[in-house]
């Protein structure tokens, strides 16, 4: 069997950089793709394109069943074990993805009035198949987050969503956009990176022999941990379904460019709490205590400053970039500004609490959220539509950010006074922005 590839960690800071930079860059590329269905499609067909891709996604998160999370701290605990964690982690993903995608679309499909208008067979088929190749990839960057090869698993990041772009691109230039054959762009840019993913994966460890005794107990860890991944994620996303559902799909087309537009500023806290798991798995403790603090306090410093900053000039730029049509997103993006600050105390806070051995409690936050989120989607969507759907998503990741942040200071024993931003990390701010910038070339 080859040996382990012996991947360096690196610091926090240095693999956060790496993840801002791979999430940055991807996501320019996704936004691309988001305008190009903007401008190529109405926004009753945006939607429908919102629903297949989102469905496939919420498909694709419950696959694993617990595993992928389990294998981004066991990966960083258990060198040795790595080659079978790969092989049990892709395993279960892809048999998950599919009895998730077979279920899905049987449940839309008789009575055809269940799923939007605008979701034919091939929608259908899209979210299966989509479903299945998402799992399989999420598989295979669980496994190079845990191994801390955050080089190779920025790279893929980054440019997986361009390779979407270039298709819908290509497409809307081509032969004209529609539904269906934005669907299928979407598929195919979903399978060529899980292939990558789990090439690279491979790469060094080869796949091992399926493990059922280490299987099973990735599953008892994962599973209390998936909860919240899954939380999490529908959290994100099940409010644009029941938007589908309860609203006019023009609306939803509205409330997919503002949740695409708002989410940039999910990026730093995302790259921070994807880049401390793996270094609080290793060490923990006293140590890992103090680190998590820190990165809290400083991202929430930044974010603070990048909602008043989106506040400013998100009015102005969202008609002008996505067109006169969409003008309806700029209400809904406003009040999903607030849910920057939630996101922040439940990334950092729920991805510690994994990582340090309490998988129960990482679930907490979002699950609160996805409580909160659904109660009020249900009573606010049918009266106040898109809006009404982003106040929720506010609502509900500030209450779930905050019973992350309960939760650990409970477990660590904490007082609330260490989660307050004090002039120290302002300071360290202004230093490393004045280093940096005098180390640039004049």
């Amino acid at each position: 069997m080859p040996e382990p590839v012996s991947a360096d960690p690196g610091s926090v800071t240095g693999n956060s950089l790496r993840m801002l930079a791979a999430q940055v860059a991807g996501n320019a590329g996704y936004f691309v793709s988001v305008l190009v269905l903007a401008r190529g499609l109405e926004p009753g067909d945006r939607g429908a394109v919102a629903f297949i891709t989102v469905s496939a996604l919420v498909i694709s998160s419950l696959a694993s069943i617990g595993t992928a999370e389990a294998t981004r701290v066991f990966a960083a605990q258990r060198p040795t074990a790595r080659p079978r964690l790969l092989t049990n982690v892709v395993l279960v993903s892809a048999a998950g993805g599919l009895v998730g995608g077979g279920l899905a679309c049987a449940a839309l499909l008789v009575p055809a009035d269940v799923r939007p208008a605008g979701v034919g067979s091939l929608g259908l088929a899209a979210i299966a198949a989509g479903g299945v190749v998402g799992a399989i990839g999420l598989a295979g960057a669980a496994y190079l987050h845990g191994c801390s090869r955050f080089r190779e698993y920025s790279r893929l990041l980054a440019a997986g969503p361009w390779l979407y772009a270039l298709l819908t691109g290509a497409t809307w230039v081509g032969w004209g956009l529609t539904v269906d054959r934005a669907a299928v762009a979407w598929v195919a840019a979903q399978t060529v990176p899980a292939v990558l993913f789990c090439g690279v994966a491979a790469r060094g460890t080869g796949f091992g022999r399926p493990d059922i005794g280490l299987l099973a107990e990735t599953v008892r860890y994962g599973a209390r941990a998936w909860l919240g991944g899954l939380a999490h994620l529908l959290n994100a996303r099940v409010d644009q379904v029941l938007l589908g559902l309860l609203a006019s799909q023009a609306a939803l087309g509205a409330y997919a460019v503002a949740v695409n537009a708002s989410e940039v500023l999910f990026y730093l806290p995302s790259a921070v709490a994807s880049a401390l798991l793996p270094a609080v798995a290793r060490g923990g403790g006293a140590a890992g205590v103090e680190r998590t603090l820190r990165v809290f306090r400083v991202v929430i410093l930044l974010t603070a400053v990048a909602v008043g900053v989106a506040a400013t000039l998100g009015p102005v730029l969202l008609p002008l970039i996505f067109g006169a049509a969409y003008r309806g997103a700029v209400e809904p993006f406003l009040w999903l500004l607030p849910s920057a600050i939630g996101f922040v105390a439940s990334a950092v806070f729920s991805n510690a609490l994994l990582a340090s051995g309490a998988p129960a409690l990482s679930s907490l936050g979002p699950v609160i959220s996805l409580t909160v989120g659904v109660t009020l989607d249900l009573l606010l969507i049918p009266q106040l539509g898109a809006s009404g759907a982003a106040i929720a998503a506010s609502a509900a990741l500030l209450c779930g950010g905050t019973a992350a942040a309960v939760a650990y200071g409970v477990r660590s024993g904490l007082r609330p006074a260490a989660l307050i931003p004090r002039r120290a990390d302002v300071e360290l701010l202004t230093r490393r922005a004045t280093r940096r910038a005098g180390a640039r070339p004049s």
